[in-house]
């Protein structure tokens, strides 16, 4: 399940989140002056109204538009209609509040926004620490396995290289 978890899913130590309470998804609003939908690499393979019904139904499980705009930096697939519908990340985020409650949910999706593609029945079937431990690697993988720690990496092991051979030669 912890697997699925990770595949469903970002960044794990994002600063503390003093969230307002995230009510059902069902009573959640957003403003009626809602902004467009952030830019994400894919959009022009898909209607807009249909990133436009992602992005309200996102903006609505994070209640704020400035958070759901953070998570889509995180990850842009969650707005990728590929993975996600409306009604799935709806149902995810309910179910991930009846999981671990308000406030950590809003955590969790922020540091994991692909959590929301795992749907309800995934979640009710994972433990919280399940979810919390596959936002956890989630966030490490994201914050390292990238170009830029890859390189960092890659330069580790040639310098690792280089003292070896040099305490070979002298040792």
């Amino acid at each position: 399940m912890a697997l699925l978890l990770l595949l469903c899913g970002a960044n794990f130590r994002t600063p503390p989140l003093t969230p307002t309470r995230l009510p059902p998804a069902a009573t959640r609003s957003t403003s009626p002056s809602m902004s467009a939908p952030p830019d994400v690499p894919f959009a022009s393979s898909y209607p807009p109204s249909q990133l436009a019904a992602l992005w309200k139904a996102l903006a609505a499980c994070y209640r704020s538009e400035a958070l759901a705009r953070e998570a889509v930096r995180r990850q842009p697939q969650v707005m990728c209609p590929v993975y996600a519908s409306p009604s799935l990340l709806t149902q995810s985020a309910d179910a991930l509040v009846e999981l671990v409650g308000e406030e950590e949910a809003v955590e969790i999706m922020l540091r994991n926004p692909m959590v929301l593609t795992c749907g309800s029945r995934e979640l009710a079937a994972s433990t919280a620490a399940e979810v919390r431990q596959a936002a956890n690697v989630r966030f490490y993988l994201d914050k390292y396995v990238n170009p830029a720690g890859l390189l960092s990496l890659l330069a580790l092991l040639s310098l690792l290289k280089v003292v070896s051979l040099v305490l070979d030669k002298h040792g």
